[in-house]
């Protein structure tokens, strides 16, 4: 695997020559204050998106009613399973919202979408979910507050995580320490401030961090010693499905090999920021706790 560094200088070279490709007016380099982007990347969930995109319009409301601005970007990543055909049908029963709807007309993954989708937001402030999950809007004012008053560069909540109907756990809903150079426990449904991602080299799009490109923007945030802010609500639902990305990254961890590189990718990420090996023992607490209504809170060891 080539220099971090110089991964993360190509990637933002790639990803402004694909905004160029594209041609597209959605491009923003002056960001605005006060207000949401929602960008969801899809690639083949048809399916899912009336419950995604329903939930990132009743959030864009709840800003609304709490004074803030928003809108939803939904870029689709050249699917195949009738995904166009159900957007611009969504975009028919809504003429009035504040509904984008982007076509790529190839496949480019995952990081090089949420790249896309920092930099074409309207927004200084983005929500990043995937097009499985589903947001709770009347909480999402909550989370623009905190992103907003303590100049984070990402702040998560808790996500209700279940398997068909039944809740099974609830994810993101650790405050950040180092014990995550081990293994993440922070998922990417978060809000992002997308100017400060951009300046670091936004999402990895290496083949080796398949499936992982969150976890390795979290730990580069961290030693980067950006700030990372838990708020104790609920931000949404993640839903775990059959052959999703989560599956296939679970089962590429069973001791496959792809050449010469383990073909789980954690060690790579491992060898990358805690080469010490004693990093992944450290509970060093490097997150932080808010709410808007009692500001910072200490958290009880």
């Amino acid at each position: 695997m080539s220099d971090p560094r110089t991964l993360r200088s190509l990637h933002r070279l790639e990803s402004r020559l694909l905004v160029e490709e594209l041609g597209t007016r959605f491009r923003r380099d002056d960001k605005l204050e006060g207000g949401l982007t929602i960008v969801i990347p899809n690639w083949n969930h048809r399916a899912f998106l009336p419950r995604s995109v329903g939930s990132a319009l009743q959030g864009v409301k709840r800003l609304e009613e709490d004074g803030f601005s928003g809108e939803m970007l939904v870029i689709d990543d050249a699917s195949r399973d009738g995904s166009q055909k159900r957007l611009r049908s969504i975009q028919m029963l809504y003429p009035e919202s504040r509904i984008k709807v982007l076509f790529l007309p190839r496949n480019v993954g995952l990081p090089r979408v949420r790249n896309l989708g920092l930099q074409m937001s309207k927004y200084r402030y983005v929500c990043l979910m995937d097009a499985d999950n589903e947001l709770i809007g009347d909480n999402l004012p909550l989370f623009l507050r905190s992103i907003i008053e303590t100049g984070a560069a990402l702040v998560h909540g808790n996500l209700i995580d279940k398997k068909g109907e039944q809740v099974t756990q609830m994810l993101s809903s650790r405050v950040a320490n180092l014990r995550l150079t081990e293994r993440n426990f922070i998922d990417a449904f978060a809000l992002v401030e997308a100017d400060k991602l951009l300046r670091l080299g936004g999402y990895m799009s290496d083949p080796l961090l398949y499936g992982i490109e969150d976890w390795e923007m979290l730990l580069h945030l961290i030693f980067e010693e950006t700030k990372i802010v838990f708020v104790p609500a609920a931000m949404g639902y993640y839903y775990r499905n059959p052959r999703s990305m989560l599956e296939e990254v679970g089962q590429k961890s069973e001791g496959q090999r792809v050449g010469s590189f383990a073909a789980e990718p954690s060690s790579l990420v491992q060898r990358m920021y805690a080469q010490s090996g004693t990093r992944e023992w450290d509970p060093l607490q490097v997150g932080r706790i808010y709410h808007p209504a009692v500001g910072y809170i200490t958290q009880c060891q």
